[in-house]
């Protein structure tokens, strides 16, 4: 299958890959969707944080029914192969299709969320296909904490009703999401001059993941990799002065790159220090991560690095911060309902920085892994905030919206609609505070690989997705 642009849906992702649109990069692509509802001679609001709300009237038949809001977010997560020269600030992507995929060469494609803008646009743009009154919302930093979706405003809307169009599936919809936290912590230290060779260690061919959908499963995790290394070597009673660390860079992304420059003593016994934990890495990833490489190479560009004293500190904090799965839920067989994310480490001018992603459904959760992570941070002497910091999204036991989904789902495929309760962040949760009786489903078309290189969207699977939407609307009732 091709991607043929004469379909509405995908002529207009194919835009939205023309117009670069990672978090807190919208306002092109905000500006874009304001002239298209000026074009169309629809009524729209574009808030200061570039959120944009386009409003269309229902269709004959429809117009005193009531609005429904559909929803998704502008922003994707920008990620590349490591050797990928690529700017997502400036440049197109590069799509092209096989096997009826659709994929971007060397980065990330953005189906996460352009899938749910393409359908609202097409739909805004279609006067035949029949739905009540909509209040479509294009959000903006969805990817870094709901940051758009959190500084709307209620007045925006008069709907009780809801589609969101960034989780579930063509026969599942999503029924409760976690809420979230975002922690930085950062320790200033001086460098001093180094005179001599060092060592660059780099951590690769891990898959890496959603840091929500993706935490459960076992997947390496490029820092935690890295750090252990660096403590083998502390363990063999070898120095290790760090000049410089990256590693990750989002939040919500399991970090599958890594690189350590840095300085010790012994050659040979660095050598076999790295060597066995690559061995042991390998065993253990086995199953889930069979690709991960560790890769020691000489370095003769170090110039300034952390006395031997605080590496050494450095190294056994980084060692005992959590990372992963924390609990799984009784209730529901198989969802993950606490985590954490080793997300990123940073060296910026003499300090090291580090973000962890927490996850959980149940605040009190957060709340507790919030007060193990101050105190560690406390202990080794760092500093530790806390923001973007977002609600979770309970489970309704009674939804219209849902009922009129499965009666439309088992009609068309013969299929149970299938519930999910996920581990991921999405905006319902900030909707459902800001409308506390709103009643929202989910769909979102066939793709894998969010948030890394390899994600990839079936074409088949979002026409077939779009059909539904559309025929969703026009069974509501008043």
């Amino acid at each position: 299958m091709t991607m043929d642009c004469n379909e509405r849906i995908f002529y207009y992702f194919n835009e939205l890959t023309k117009i670069p649109h990672g978090s807190r990069n919208e306002k092109q692509l905000s500006d874009w969707l304001v002239q298209f509802a000026k074009d169309h001679g629809l009524r729209w609001i574009q808030d200061e944080m570039n959120n944009v709300m386009i409003y269309k009237d229902g269709t004959a038949g429809m117009e005193k029914h009531g609005a429904v809001i559909l929803q998704a977010h502008m922003d994707m997560v920008c990620e590349k192969e490591a050797d990928v020269d690529f700017d997502f600030e400036t440049q197109p992507l590069d799509t092209y299709v096989e096997d009826g995929w659709l994929m971007a060469r060397g980065t990330t494609l953005g189906a996460d969320d352009g899938v749910g803008v393409a359908m609202m646009l097409a739909l805004l743009e279609d006067d035949q296909k029949p739905h009540p009154p909509l209040e479509c919302v294009f959000t903006v930093m969805e990817e870094i904490g709901l940051n758009g979706a959190q500084g709307l405003k209620k007045e925006y809307f008069t709907a009780h009703r809801m589609i969101n169009m960034d989780c579930g599936g063509e026969d599942k919809t999503a029924v409760s999401t976690a809420g979230g936290l975002v922690c930085t912590m950062t320790r200033v230290r001086p460098q001093e001059k180094w005179d001599g060779n060092g060592w660059k260690l780099t951590v690769s061919g891990l898959k890496g993941g959603h840091s929500g959908g993706n935490i459960d499963k076992e997947l390496g995790n490029a820092n935690k990799i890295a750090i252990r290394a660096l403590r083998e070597l502390v363990k063999n009673e070898l120095e290790v002065w760090i000049a410089d660390w990256d590693g990750g860079n989002k939040d919500n992304a399991i970090p599958r790159d890594c690189w350590i420059r840095f300085a010790s003593q012994d050659s040979r016994k660095v050598r076999k220090a790295i060597e066995k934990v690559a061995a042991d890495v390998k065993a253990e990833l086995k199953a889930s991560d069979p690709e991960v490489t560790l890769t020691l190479s000489e370095d003769t560009t170090i110039e300034n690095v952390y006395s031997a004293e605080d590496s050494k500190a450095f190294i056994d904090f980084i060692t005992v911060l959590p990372n992963g799965l924390r609990a799984k839920s009784m209730a529901i067989p198989g969802l993950t309902w606490a985590s954490e994310n080793l997300a990123s480490i940073k060296r910026r001018g003499s300090s090291l920085v580090i973000t962890l992603s927490l996850r959980s459904a149940q605040k009190s959760w957060i709340e507790k892994m919030s007060d193990e992570l101050e105190i560690l941070s406390g202990l080794y002497g760092w500093t530790c905030s806390f923001d973007n910091g977002y609600p979770a999204w309970d489970y309704k036991e009674e939804s219209v919206m849902r009922q009129k989904l499965a009666e439309l789902v088992k009609e068309k495929t013969g299929k149970e609609l299938k519930l999910e309760a996920g581990h991921g962040g999405t905006e319902c949760g900030v909707f459902c505070e800001m409308i506390p009786d709103i009643d929202i489903v989910t769909m979102v078309p066939e793709a894998s690989g969010a948030h890394t290189p390899q994600e990839k969207l079936n074409l088949d699977s979002f026409q077939r997705t779009y059909a539904l939407l559309c025929e969703l609307l026009s069974r509501l009732d008043a």
